[in-house]
């Protein structure tokens, strides 16, 4: 399928670079965010510290990608002028890298909880964390897609599969919450997962957030 913005010939062929860059760094983000969601986790899983610091330490790399990203987008705007599909794509890839930036914020945030949890009690609920990380993970995937490709069909998927996310974390509040109860988990571990979880359900908002700038991008809506 041909990108209606990128694949299209443009007078000035700088021009085309500059849509071309926002969307390299778009997906550059997106690649580095979903490997920092998994990486903290593992870095958890395992007591690992280093490899939590580092994923801290990864996150600015992100937050400078999406700055470049804002300035790339506005200079185009206010150099080119650009008008109706070429300019609802450069102020969606602007929303988008909000989104990524943010994802690479929660994933920091699970890094640094890499001490104050007790992994042994963890249990098959931490099983509950890492499927719901993958899930999340692959929203991302998907909605980045439906950007590359320009796809309304794939950002209306994501945002109906936002609902699984949501009731996977509402298991996982309701499970650690029961654990507490009956004593099984300690209660600073349970707040943790489900702390954890949140971030997760808010990583699958982003992706649903990118999935609605997708639609805007496409209808103007």
């Amino acid at each position: 399928m041909a990108h209606p913005v990128i694949d299209r010939p443009h007078t000035v062929s700088s021009y085309n670079l500059q849509l071309s860059e926002v969307s390299a760094i778009i997906n550059r983000m997106a690649d580095m965010a979903r490997g920092l969601l998994s990486g903290g986790l593992d870095a958890l899983q395992n007591a690992d510290a280093i490899a939590a610091m580092q994923i801290v330490s990864q996150d600015k790399a992100i937050d400078e990608l999406e700055r470049q990203l804002e300035r790339l987008a506005l200079l185009t705007i206010m150099s080119r002028a650009p008008m109706a599909e070429d300019l609802r794509y450069l102020i969606a890839a602007i929303r988008i890298g909000k989104m990524l930036e943010r994802t690479g914020d929660q994933a920091k945030r699970i890094a640094r909880r890499f001490d104050t949890v007790d992994r042994a009690a963890l249990g098959t609920r931490f099983a509950q964390v890492r499927a719901m990380e993958r899930y999340a993970s692959a929203m991302v995937a998907k909605a980045i897609e439906s950007f590359n490709t320009a796809s309304h069909t794939l950002a209306q998927e994501v945002i109906a599969a936002d609902a699984e996310l949501n009731a996977m974390n509402a298991r996982l509040t309701e499970s650690c919450r029961a654990g507490i109860d009956e004593g099984s988990l300690g209660s600073g571990d349970g707040i943790q997962l489900i702390l954890m979880g949140k971030q997760l359900e808010r990583v699958g908002d982003y992706a649903t957030n990118i999935a609605g700038d997708v639609s805007y991008m496409l209808t103007g809506e």
